[in-house]
């Protein structure tokens, strides 16, 4: 068995992360950037590879397209595959892979230092322990082997690292969010490899999606003989049980029949964090919280009630109910904007492979053509500043 599609994605980013780059649309006098996401290669040239116009111009491609097209070399689609969506699913890939490349290159570097100082640091106690390197010079002493021809690039992510307070704060907010009692049993597995292996397991008989992620959601041991779940799960899965019924009837079963994109949305109370409650990232809601309620307000289904503060006064019900209407109008608002700015980051991404594809046969460059229009970024006062 080779090595997997996730593993190749993050020999690929780390291969050509771009450091401190100048984007291409900047020009060569642009201002220099740091690159933390997977859009940052996208804006980025890669000196690798180079083509030479009519006119003598190198013109490189972006990191992005270099990741891509070297991990197609790699691997293959089977008959019948849309090679889109496959990009699609890649790119998401990516996207995640590099957020956790740069998280944990930040623990291990953590972790060389202390080495080297003769102190034995494991990856768990430098997170248990908030362990950090307090002098530049001991960060540039283990910069790791991927970022050692962009040193500039390495020195600007260890001064986001140290110097940016949102960063801090961002960093300090997420390790509460994530706890201590983990989340899933799937450990460094994408969902959609796990969820083979269970069918494999299951003598390549299909299983229902649901079952699936709520297999990954309990915990392998079981406390005082009962299955146990991480978190909140347990409760997500009961509320999607009763989400399901109210709208296919008592008899069905949600655990057994496909799942229903519309039950996900009503258990969860729409998208209140920007996630779902359940089989969140496994598949996407393609219809909003509100329509939902329109849609079911003429059929008899009964939405359920958003959870409420019993000590809440009248005044506190009202501004909180309208806060939370706020938030649905937000949610609505945030998925036509994710939705045009997916159409318009595809034409951009078709325009420039149209341009590179003329520019590799000597061709005169295409006709530019206007993206699609993307509204404003949508955003959300806290509750804070909602009622002062």
């Amino acid at each position: 068995m080779g090595r997997k599609p996730s593993g190749i994605v993050t020999v690929l980013l780390k291969k050509y992360w771009p450091g401190l780059y100048r984007a291409v649309s900047d020009g060569p006098d642009g201002p220099k950037k740091l690159a933390l996401k997977w859009d940052d290669y996208h804006a980025a040239p890669c000196g690798v590879m180079t083509t030479t116009t009519e006119d003598g111009r190198q013109v490189a491609p972006t990191c992005a397209q270099v990741v891509l097209k070297t991990f197609w070399e790699f691997y293959k689609l089977s008959s019948g595959m849309d090679h889109q969506e496959a990009t699609a699913v890649l790119e998401k890939m990516a996207k995640k892979n590099l957020r956790d490349a740069l998280y944990h290159v930040r623990k291990l570097a953590i972790t060389h230092y202390f080495a080297e100082k003769g102190k034995r640091k494991n990856k768990d106690r430098v997170i248990a322990e908030n362990l950090t390197i307090e002098d530049d010079a001991g960060w540039q002493s283990i910069c790791p082997t991927w970022c050692v021809n962009k040193k500039d690039g390495w020195c600007a992510l260890v001064r986001y690292w140290t110097d940016d307070e949102e960063f801090k704060a961002r960093s300090i907010q997420n390790k509460a969010n994530r706890g201590s009692g983990g989340t899933h049993n799937q450990g460094n597995k994408p969902f959609p490899l796990y969820e083979k292996d269970m069918v494999a397991a299951n003598g390549g008989q299909e299983i229902p999606r649901i079952q699936v992620w709520q297999a990954a959601h309990k915990k392998k041991e079981l406390v005082e003989g009962k299955v146990v779940y991480y978190g909140k799960n347990e409760e997500s899965v009961d509320s999607y049980k009763k989400a399901f019924k109210s709208l296919h009837g008592e008899d069905s079963d949600p655990l057994s029949e496909p799942f229903d994109e519309m039950a996900v949305m009503i258990s969860g109370h729409g998208k209140p964090h920007g996630r779902t409650s359940i089989l969140n990232e496994v598949h996407k809601p393609t219809i909003t919280l509100p329509r939902i309620q329109n849609m079911t307000s003429s059929s008899g289904v009964c939405m359920p009630p958003r959870p409420r503060c019993l000590t809440q006064t009248s005044d506190d019900a009202r501004m909180t109910e309208a806060y939370e209407q706020l938030q649905e109008e937000f949610q609505h608002k945030m998925h036509e904007y994710e939705v045009a700015n997916s159409a318009s980051r595809e034409h951009m991404q078709e325009q420039t492979k149209a341009l590179f594809a003329a520019l590799t046969a000597g061709a005169p460059p295409p006709q530019y053509v206007e993206p699609p229009v993307v509204p404003p970024l949508p955003k959300m006062p806290t509750k804070a500043e909602f009622l002062a």
